[in-house]
């Protein structure tokens, strides 16, 4: 399998393609309430996040390629300060972690986690951090069985003006 999908570092000739994945994943993910409210210029902002995490010396795009040389999944990881009053001072941070629906379950999210850690741990760091959406409950499965554990679920809520009445305040 690994001569058939290899993982490997991304390059800035792979922007366009991994850029086409991003989007994907957000229609993926549509139902996610973080990704129904893009603003006009999210490709080109994470277009220049993705150029960075390329580039970058503390940090890394990971894809994985499909038998016909096109890229089938990618994720990013890269160096993350912690808060000042929590250990570890750093972690890396994996995020965005995507396999085209048509290529899942071939064990190509899994190669991609394992190779983030190997980075990780080359990195010598001592925590991996990995960003999924709630929904995503394969995804959150796989993370589970690759030994990652919930340690926070974030929830948002937008404000709503006339919420809550203020008993105070005279109409």
């Amino acid at each position: 399998m690994t001569t058939t999908n290899p993982v490997r570092r991304a390059t800035l000739d792979d922007l366009d393609e991994i850029l086409s994945l991003w989007v994907h994943y957000i229609r993926v993910h549509r139902v996610n309430p973080a990704y129904r409210n893009m603003p006009p210029d999210a490709v080109r902002t994470r277009r220049a996040v993705f150029e960075s995490h390329i580039r970058g010396e503390d940090s890394e795009v990971l894809v994985v390629m499909g038998s016909d040389g096109s890229l089938e999944g990618m994720l990013s990881c890269f160096e993350e300060d912690n808060a000042s009053y929590f250990y570890p001072p750093k972690y890396a941070r994996i995020q965005t972690p995507f396999v085209r629906p048509e290529a899942r379950g071939r064990g190509l999210l899994k190669r991609m986690l394992d190779e983030a850690y190997r980075w990780a741990r080359e990195r010598e760091l001592t925590e991996t951090r990995l960003y999924l959406s709630a929904k995503a409950e394969a995804a959150n499965q796989l993370a589970e069985e690759h030994g990652f554990e919930a340690i926070a679920v974030i929830r948002r809520r937008p404000i709503e003006w006339d919420y809550p009445s203020d008993p105070g305040r005279r109409e």
